[in-house]
């Protein structure tokens, strides 16, 4: 089975010679976990963009050994530090430039946000938006999508598009895209610019990112943009088909479990595409129907609360950042305990309702 990093690897052509691809794009997607804030110069002010921008080319990048604090933003941290090596002597992509490094996590404007730009040849800028990191806030951001629109990392998105469209001459076309939550934010960024922006975009891609609260693919500002989004996910998609996502998803080959299969280092790749299946997993179809019917019975302010007591019991935890665990497992659990037990008995009640559904999805998707 070959993955983005054999893409990565043997892939010699130039952009020039073999035009930009859906694999591509997952590649960009990626790197926006790798720790851009050692290198470069973060542009972030209440009032962005008015900091010039450092850039670097890929291969200029830090090699993998010299990224000291990598694990607090990829969950597959081994495979990242693997592509960062490839990236920085690859034939295709050593050329390609990152700029406008933006991110800002913020516990108490609960927001977890960073995206950055990939310029390609042919005044082609890639805009991407990092996933969720390890943080806590960054995870209950994610829970919020369900109740809360726009979240916050969301309006950041947009601000941060919106500027670019500003910043940069008119003639630079631009792809959207992102992995998890930075597909999220790709899709609402492009739906939220302004008509001049819009008319500036080749493609938006969203991999195995989550929908939206609402049909917002029923607006008529998605409308204009939606030929252009490329929902891909994996076959047995878990996260990218919670809430309402776009019509149109393609699903790739993957033979990884269940939710191990949010990693793109698990999805198929062939040539020049990814190798598809002709639909969705019948069994990921049945669990996210399931997640989604308890959605729809809870009211906004069911999951607002639900979500602010599971974020109170995992702060009490004290892991501030769940890839990078600092005490034992054994002092977290007393804590979780203790914080459970601060819950009022409704609230406790519906959390072990949830968890044991939880469970049974995860026996499903063994079975």
């Amino acid at each position: 089975m070959a993955t983005i990093l054999d893409y990565a690897k043997k892939e010699t052509r130039t952009f020039d010679e073999f035009p930009f691809n859906h694999i591509d794009a997952l590649v960009f997607a990626e790197a926006t976990y790798f720790q851009w804030e050692y290198p470069l110069h973060n542009i972030w002010t209440p009032e962005w963009p008015y900091k010039i921008s450092d850039s670097m080319l890929f291969s200029e990048m830090p090699a993998s050994t010299e990224m000291p604090l990598f694990g607090q933003y990829a969950a597959d941290t081994p495979n990242n530090l693997k592509m960062i090596d490839i990236l920085r002597e690859s034939t295709r992509y050593k050329d390609v430039s990152v700029s406008h490094l933006c991110a800002r996590t913020n516990d108490k404007e609960q927001i977890q946000f960073a995206a950055m730009c990939f310029h390609l040849p042919g005044d082609v800028c890639y805009i991407a938006f990092r996933g969720t990191d390890g943080t806590l806030i960054g995870w209950k951001e994610d829970f919020q999508l369900s109740y809360q629109y726009p979240v916050p990392a969301q309006e950041e998105a947009g601000r941060y598009v919106s500027s670019l469209s500003r910043e940069l001459p008119p003639h630079v076309k631009f792809y959207i895209g992102g992995h998890s939550k930075g597909g999220n934010l790709s899709i609402y960024s492009a739906t939220s610019c302004s008509d001049a922006m819009k008319s500036r975009i080749l493609g938006v891609y969203s991999f195995d990112g989550p929908g939206f609260s609402f049909n917002l693919h029923e607006t008529e500002e998605y409308k204009k943009i939606g030929d252009l989004v490329h929902h891909l996910v994996p076959s047995a998609s878990f996260v990218g088909m919670l809430l309402q996502s776009a019509p149109g998803t393609r699903f790739i080959k993957n033979k990884a479990v269940w939710l191990k299969q949010h990693s793109p280092f698990t999805w198929e790749v062939g040539e020049e595409d990814f190798d598809y299946e002709p639909g969705w997993d019948i069994n990921a179809k049945n669990r996210i129907v399931a997640v989604n019917s308890w959605l729809a019975d809870q009211s906004y302010e069911e999951r607002e609360s639900f979500t602010e007591m599971l974020y109170h019991i995992a702060s009490s935890s004290g892991a501030g950042n769940i890839f990078r665990p600092g005490s034992s497992w054994a002092t977290k659990m007393s804590r979780i305990l203790e914080a459970t037990r601060a819950v009022d008995a409704k609230a406790r009640g519906r959390l072990i309702e949830t968890l044991k559904l939880m469970v049974l999805l995860s026996i499903r998707a063994r079975g």
